[in-house]
């Protein structure tokens, strides 16, 4: 049975998502602190998982200790296994306010991802859900800084076996999903794994509708209805890169917006941000152009170094937001460089939010077929069919 009956709400204890003075002293994953919170799929519903929020060291983009809140998330009544598959779960864009983080939208019921995070329980997995730096804790957001990103990830699995060590060893099998922003994670966190988390072993990694180049995919939402991401990528690159200085290339129209949107999240962005606007109209000059912002955008710019484990990329072509042209070329970079990836073209996928819907369970599967294929165990719920998948020409 994956639901229960609701429970009294646990809030979080007070100042739990302010680090401590000296959480710099440990190593990337460490647990700073965790406690048992409720889990719901929607209000009134809850997931049968054991579920704690934690706060966990991981690392800046400049290389920097800093402390970034999440979810771990256990399979709940009989236990098909004394060790559990542990998925690194990658979230979509939420917005960069602190309500938005999912450590504080699971235990209210609103976290419109549960339901993918629902299907990994079934299947007898152990869940990592990290809330990004700056997304829950003190801080902007570090939106889309793949840097940042993937070792957020990586680091919530680390806190997740720590966390839970009988259940999730050192040793056991793992994998990532993420969709969108959490594609570009999964993808930044399957390409960071083998210098920066070299013991974590991966049997794969799944990433969909990854913006492999921010450089390239910001510009094609310029004056779009989407644009309100053009500024959610500035305040995260300046939250990631003080030196880039955001705020002191604001025009007087963004000054306020800007303020605003940052306790956003996507939906109240999408509702009353920047839409239809260009960068140009939002900083002066516009930062895209300038040398320093540049540099920064190409050092997080996928596809220069191959990941070790296989990689499942998938795409819907007609994706509004993120283009499939980004996983074209980042299929063809990886694949230069020797790595193990392919491409699902996703039916069914229309835009980029019904690519999430038909594309996720594709790479769940994947992901199963890879667990199981590594030797390590049939996750409940694994078909036993051939690893292909339908790939782009």
């Amino acid at each position: 049975m994956l639901l229960s009956g609701p429970r009294r709400r646990i809030p979080a204890a007070d100042g739990f998502y302010t680090p401590p003075d000296a959480f710099a002293d440990g190593g990337p994953g460490d647990l700073i602190r965790a406690e048992p919170m409720d889990a719901y799929l929607f209000p009134g519903v809850r997931l049968r998982a054991r579920a704690w929020r934690v706060l966990y060291r991981s690392t800046t983009a400049t290389g920097e200790a800093t402390a970034v809140s999440g979810t771990v998330l256990l399979p709940g009544g009989e236990r098909r296994a004394p060790v559990k598959p542990l998925l690194g779960y990658a979230i979509g864009t939420h917005g960069i306010g602190d309500a938005s983080a999912p450590s504080r939208l699971l235990p209210r019921g609103l976290e419109w991802e549960s339901g993918l995070m629902a299907m990994a329980l079934a299947r007898g997995w152990a869940v990592a859900v990290t809330d990004y730096q700056g997304l829950g804790t003190p801080g902007d957001h570090t939106y889309m800084v793949g840097r940042v990103l993937g070792a957020n990830v990586l680091d919530a699995m680390r806190a997740a076996r720590k966390l839970a060590p009988a259940e999730l060893p050192p040793e056991g099998p793992a994998a990532i999903v993420g969709y969108s922003e959490g594609g570009a994670a999964a993808a930044w966190a399957a390409q960071l794994q083998p210098s920066y988390a070299p013991e974590l072993e991966l049997a794969g990694v799944a990433a969909g509708a990854a913006a492999a180049d921010v450089e390239t995919a910001g510009p094609n939402l310029d004056g779009s209805f989407f644009s309100f991401f053009i500024a959610y990528g500035g305040i995260g690159y300046a939250a990631a890169y003080p030196e880039l200085d955001l705020d002191s290339y604001l025009t007087p129209l963004a000054r306020n917006g800007i303020a605003a949107l940052r306790e956003s999240s996507v939906w109240q962005a999408a509702i009353s941000g920047p839409r239809f606007v260009r960068a140009a109209d939002l900083t002066e000059p516009n930062v895209l152009e300038l040398p320093e912002w540049r540099r920064r955008l190409r050092e997080n710019r996928l596809g220069l170094t191959a990941p070790a484990a296989p990689v499942l990329l998938h795409h819907a072509r007609r994706d509004q937001i993120v283009s499939f042209e980004q996983s074209l070329l980042l299929r063809r970079d990886w694949e230069a460089l020797g790595g193990d990836v392919r491409l699902y073209v996703t039916r069914g996928g229309l835009d980029h939010i019904s690519g999430a819907v038909a594309g996720t369970p594709i790479a769940l599967d994947w992901l199963s077929r890879r667990l199981a294929r590594s030797g390590q165990m049939r996750p409940a719920g694994t078909r036993l069919v051939t690893d292909d998948v339908r790939e782009a020409a």
